[in-house]
Formats: structure tokens, sequence, C-alpha cells
């Protein structure tokens, strides 16, 4: 086939398609400039870069509602070295961070306590706990009666009058103990807060909630504030006072400054490397501006594109799309090369009519590698595929429709540099046959073991980068207050509430051992229950025997009995509705997540797990869902790690069979060689050097084909002996590996696998890219 080149006569004119181009640019810039001040468009939430699994919609909707409610959570543990002064600080502390905004103060356990004691004893709703419940199944009326007797009998029982006279039995207590956690040894209270002893020092825990998503970046903000002005009260008070806090926000903030800082590192780094060897080569301001301009055009599509589709941009967008640089510059290179090289006189139309073919094949073969990431079903690599695939087309009609204009009166090159490369190629090509041969077998042999070693990790929790300093300060708040939350819940669907209530207690029956549950139904028992209870309570009381027992060895009155047995019989059970109304409920009214089309659903809080696949098991039961999110994500990974594989290597054959169409068989063979070797050992590069293989590694392998078949195309074009398009390929590939490069160094796991891979990829590429360009150039040779 020969070389097409399209004329001045069958487009529309230069300068009204420049001009239309660079309106296009200005709108792009002012759509982006309105959202950026219209509101918050940058996200952090990684769980939004996943995908959702194919869950039912209110099962969904309740499991997304109880996680913002714990991720919300924040518990700062104010301490000292008296109890007075922790008392002290803590009252400070609190009376500071009420003044703050976009925090609420959440419920103490002295005040939700005492307002939980007063709900039940006001009146007698004849609620007992589950040892207590058998006794009244079996009808054991005098294991029930020395139960009663061991409870006056017990030292650390509270008595007083008013609680005798309300609830005679002490049922209450044991109700109490049962549903609540137990407490720490350590723990006492002082001044109506509670106050933990631990190593010597004394800890008051202060419970808040922040005021929207904690991966907002203004919510961490005003957090991050708020912590800071906690941390000045903690300098101004007396003795060695300390502050821990613990919460999902410090997490997320941590991340969003981390990720602030890589766009930082990665787009100014890649930056500054396009501008030295700019500058360097070129020896002229103008390809530099010009270098400036198509990056500003790519990543100003970028964001119009991302933002117009998610209506937000990701911060691992962003720092992904800061190595846009890195390859958005290919093109420019490519055209400053011809357009500037010192042996000959080529006029700006003249070195865009012998770059086009290349850099067009090359922009569509790199868009076949990024529409895999399209096609993929993560939103946050859609998202990283939308912004660099709108980004390239961006800087490739740049430099065909505005450099002709603005490159009109370009210096030429600096002869050196075009030397080198002339050097460098010749030096290659004299490489004897067998040399290489035994060179490529040894990175073959390499590349297999390498493979041969790779060990799939899909564990959503390696890609979460999590600070060590914050994870010991939220293990030490563990620690002191006896608890350890989990991310792992059951949510509870019934048609009715008595239903839910229900099911909740079968499963709290089931589970019983395997780990300690909290649920509504451990304050508010299902309707059956209390009335069965109930039933047997006025049994009990209403046996001669049970009351002249009670009345002789406790030394209770009888009238004080049979008006508690009177008050059991006219007393209305407990509903739900009326416990969620009062300030009971206020520590755990989250657990009540409202009404659904189907009827209502709740969920049940794990603590201390025995037995994992218990839990597992139990979620087999109608109605009960057990939400574990980690564990959701982690075969997502592993599922779309298989499909990502298939669609990579459907996406070399779609290339292969574009470029046999327009080298033919040999050519598209010869082409093909560069991301297939770039491939294969950047595996094996990961595979030896222990590295996590997961699917980033997969889709990053899809960036491998677009970027390197790139340069395999421009040699078979231009020939292996061009010294211009290996200087061109040699200047993208620094650049590239520049940008991928400080990728590779990133803190976040899945964007340093996708920069490992690219990396290995790419420097293989640039290595083997000459050999495309073997046999006749262009579209000849059939």
């Amino acid at each position: 086939m020969r070389r097409r080149a399209i004329s001045r006569s069958n487009v529309f004119p230069r300068r009204l398609a420049a001009g239309a181009w660079a309106c296009t640019l200005l709108a792009a810039l002012f759509f982006v400039a309105f959202k950026f001040t219209s509101g918050p468009v940058l996200d952090a939430d990684i769980l939004n870069l996943l995908p959702q699994e194919d869950r039912d919609p209110v099962v969904e909707r309740a499991a997304e509602d109880m996680r913002q409610i714990l991720e919300r959570r924040l518990v700062l543990l104010a301490g000292a070295e008296s109890e007075s002064a922790a008392l002290a600080l803590a009252r400070s502390l609190d009376e500071e961070l009420r003044r703050a905004p976009g925090l609420t103060p959440l419920a103490g356990l002295r005040r939700s306590g005492t307002a939980m004691s007063e709900f039940y004893l006001a009146r007698p709703h004849g609620l007992v706990d589950s040892a207590t419940h058998t006794l009244l199944m079996e009808g054991d009326a005098a294991a029930l009666e020395a139960e009663i007797l061991r409870r006056y009998q017990s030292p650390s029982s509270l008595l007083n009058s008013r609680l005798i006279a309300r609830d005679p039995l002490l049922l209450l207590p044991g109700f109490l103990e049962e549903a609540l956690p137990a407490p720490p040894p350590g723990l006492r209270f002082g001044g109506g807060m509670p106050v933990y002893t631990s190593e010597g020092r004394f800890f008051v825990p202060l419970f808040y909630e922040v005021e929207g998503s904690p991966f907002a970046l203004d919510v961490q903000a005003k957090a991050t504030a708020a912590l800071e002005t906690a941390r000045v009260v903690v300098t101004r008070a007396e003795g060695e006072a300390s502050l821990w806090s613990a919460g999902v926000v410090r997490h997320a903030a941590r991340g969003s400054k981390e990720a602030r800082s890589e766009i930082s590192t990665v787009g100014l780094g890649s930056l500054l490397g396009v501008v030295l060897l700019v500058l360097f080569v070129f020896r002229s301001a103008l390809p530099l501006a010009a270098s400036l301009l198509s990056v500003g055009a790519g990543i100003i599509a970028g964001l119009a594109g991302a933002l117009a589709v998610f209506g937000e941009v990701h911060l691992l967008t962003l720092v992904f799309g800061g190595s846009l640089i890195g390859i958005s510059v290919d093109y420019l290179f490519h055209y400053f090369c011809e357009r500037t090289r010192p042996d000959r006189d080529v006029t700006a139309e003249t070195a865009l009519f012998h770059v086009f073919p290349g850099i067009t094949l090359g922009l569509v073969t790199t868009l076949i590698g990024f529409a895999g990431l399209w096609l993929a079903p993560f939103p946050g690599l859609r998202q990283m595929a939308l912004f660099s695939s709108a980004g390239l087309a961006a800087s490739y009609l740049t430099v065909s429709l505005l450099f002709p204009l603005i490159a009109r009166r370009a210096k030429p090159m600096a002869a050196a540099p075009l030397a080198a490369a002339s050097w460098l190629l010749a030096h290659w090509q004299a490489v004897p046959r067998l040399a290489a041969v035994l060179l490529f077998a040894v990175l073959a042999v390499l590349s297999v073991i390498g493979i041969s070693r790779l060990s799939p990790q899909d564990d959503v929790r390696l890609f979460q980068s999590l600070d060590d300093r914050l994870l010991a300060e939220q293990a030490r708040i563990e620690n002191v207050l006896g608890r350890a939350p989990e991310s792992r819940f059951f949510l509870i669907e019934g048609e009715t509430i008595e239903e839910l209530l229900a099911r909740e207690e079968a499963l709290r029956a089931e589970l019983e051992g395997a780990a300690r549950l909290t649920g509504l139904s451990r304050f508010v028992p299902s309707r059956e229950r209390q009335e069965t209870d109930r039933k047997n309570l006025i049994t009990f009381l209403s046996d001669d025997t049970a009351m002249t027992s009670l009345t002789e060895k406790v030394g209770l009155e009888r009238e004080t009995l049979e008006t508690y047995r009177r008050r059991l019989e006219e007393t209305p059970l407990l509903t739900l509705q009326a416990w969620l109304e009062s300030p009971a409920s206020a520590p755990y009214r989250h657990l009540y997540l409202g009404e659904t089309e189907r009827g209502f659903v709740a969920a049940l809080t794990l603590e201390d797990i025995q037995e994992e696949a218990a839990l597992e098991k139990a979620a087999a039961r109608s109605g009960v869902h057990f939400i574990d999110t980690a564990a959701t994500y982690s075969r997502l990974f592993a599922e779309y790690r298989h499909k990502a594989a298939l669609l990579a290597l459907l996406s070399y054959v779609f290339v292969a069979a574009l470029l046999l169409w327009r080298y033919g068989l040999k050519g598209a063979g010869a082409v093909m060689a560069v991301p297939l070797a770039a491939a294969l050992t950047s595996l094996g590069f990961i595979g030896l050097s222990g590295d996590v293989f997961s699917l980033f590694n997969v889709m990053a392998l899809l960036l491998v084909l677009g970027i390197s078949v790139d340069y395999g195309i421009f040699f078979r074009e231009a020939g292996a002996a061009s010294a211009t398009t290996f200087l061109a390929v040699a200047l993208s590939a620094l650049t590239t590996l520049l940008a991928f490069g400080l990728l590779a160094f990133s803190g976040t796991a899945a964007i340093h696998a996708f920069g490992l891979t690219v990396f290995a990829g790419i420097t293989i590429a640039l290595a083997v890219s000459p050999l495309a360009g073997a046999g006749p150039p262009g579209g000849q040779g059939k």
C-alpha cells in the first residue's frame, strides 16, 4: 500500500479548522473553570473507583447507609497522668469541639446509660436476659428464686429503694448487662464521664460524628481544623497530656493529602522533564511553548470530558492523568524532530505530511488500549480511560491543526542530539545477529521464569493506602477502650417490625458464641418474646409458694410483688417506635435503617468474632444479608482480573488486525513484536521482583500496548535507519518513563502497579522498537 497524504483540497481550510479548534479548547477551559468554581468536583473515596456488586438495590441502599454511619464516626481519647487532669482536659476539648464546624457530639457512655435505665424503669415491661428467659420457659420456679436471691446477695448489685420498688425481681440489671457491651476492668465514672486506666495513665473518650462524607474534601478540611484546634488545647494542658484520635475521616484526609502531593510530584516532575528535554534538543522557546500548549490542551480536554460524563474527578484520576504529560508530547516530538532537523529544510506543512500517518495510526492504536480500560467494569478505570483518551485526542488535534501555523519560523534543532541518535542507531544495527538472538533468548527465559512466579493478589485492602502512625493510634484507642469495631455487619429485613425483630433474635441465637452481636432486639425484644416472658413472669408471681419464698428469703414485701405483677398486666408491650423516640436509644438508634418498599430493615453489628465460617453460613437465612465490603470487592477484583486479561488479549488481537491491514503479515508481525516483548517482559519483571500482581497490572498491559505499538508504527513508517524517528521515539520514551517511573513510587498500590508495569514495558519497547522498521517503510511490502 502506498503512503496516503491528506491534501489541502479535501479538508477544511487550515486556518478555519485551527480557529475552530482553538475556540473548542477555550470553551472547554471555561467549562472546567465553571465546574471547579460552582462546587466540589474532586472525589477521594477509593470505593467510588470500584464496581458495584450486582446486589439487590434495597440491600445495597441499606448497606450504603450503614457504611456511611460507621464511616462518619470520630473518636478522641484525652489522656493525662491523673484522673482529675484527664477529666479537665476532656471537658476543655469537648467545649472547644462543640463550637467547631463540621462535628456533631454523640451521647457519652454515662449519659446514654442513665437515659436507658430511666427509660426501662419508668414502666415495668418484664424484659429479661437469656438465662432468665430459659428458666421461665422451663418453669423452674426454684431455680428462678435462687437466681433472684443471688442477685440480691451479689456485692456488685447497686441496690436502692427506687430500683427495688420498680423492679423487685432485679430483672433489668441482667437485661441491660446482656444488651450492653461489657466494660473493661479499668473503667470507672468520674464527674459524669467514663474514665479508663491503662499503663498508669487515665483516659477519657469523646465521640463525634462528621457532618457529611469523610471522603469529601471540605469535610476533611473541617475535621482536620478541629483536630488541630484540639491539639492546641492539649499543648496548654498541665502535665503530660496526650490526644489520640481514630476515624475514617483521618485516613481519608491523609490519603487526599498524599494524592495531592503525588499530583504535584508526577505532574510537575513530568513537566520539568519535558521542558528540559525540549530546551536541550530544540534550543528554542517555540517548541517549549508548543509543548506546553499540547500538554495544556490534553489536560483541559481530559478534565472537561471527565466532568461532563462523571460530574466529578477522582484524585487518583488526576494522579494517573499527570502521566498524560509524558505521553501527549509524543506527537510534538515527532513533529518538531521532522520540522527542525538540521540536515534539511522541511516546511511546517511538509513536516506534518511526513508524520501524519504515523501519529494518526499511533493515536488510533493508543485509543484502542484506552478503550480496553473504558470497557472495564471499574468506574475509576473508565474515568481514567476517558480522561486520557480525550487528552491524547486533544493533543493530536493541537499538533495537526495548530502546529503548522505556529511552527513556521522554527529554528533547526541542536546537531548533537540527532548525531547521538544516529550513532546509537548505527551501533544498535551493528549488533551481531547471534548476540542479539542470545540476548533475546535470555530475556525470554527470564520473562518465562518471572511469569511462572506471578501470584495474583486480589485483596482490596492491599490497595488502601493507610498510614502506620494513624493505625498505631487507632490500635491504642481500641486497646484502652477494650473494643475493636468491625466493618462487617448483618442486614435484617422483615415485612413488619415484628418479623424483623423475630428474625434478628433467631440469628443471634444461631450465632451465640461466634461473635458479639448488637442489634435492636437486644433492647426491644419481639412481641412474641415479650408476651411469652411476661406471661411466664405473671404465672410465677401468681404462685403463692413463690411469693412466700421471695418474702421470706429475700425480704420483699408481698404488696410490692403484687403491685409489680399488676403493673405487668396493665403495661403495654414495649414497641420499637417508643424506644427510638426516647433518649435511651441515642447510641444505638443508627441500627434502625428505616422502611423500604419491601418492609423494614435494620443492622446487626459485630465484635470479637470467633467463628468466621458461621457468619457466612448464617447469611443463608431468609431476610438476612451478611455485608463484608472488603471480601465483596476482593471477589470482584479476582473476577474482573480474569475478564481484564481476556480484554487485554482481545485488544492486542484487534490492534494486530489493524496493523495487518496497513502493513501486511510481515510488517504487522514486526510492529506487534514491540508491544508483545514489552508486555511479556514487564510481567516477568513483576514476577521476579516479587511485586503484587493484580487487576491493575493487567489493565496496565493495555497501556503498554497503546504506547509501545506507537514506537513500532513510527519506525515502520520511517524505516529502521531513520535517526529523526529514533530521536523522537527516545524523547517520547524518556518522558513516558519519567511519568510512569514516578507513578511506580506512589504510596497507592493501584497507581504503583500501573507505574511499575508500564515502566518495565516501555523500557523494553524503546530497546526493541527499531526492529519494527526492518523492510520497506510505510505500508509497502504487504
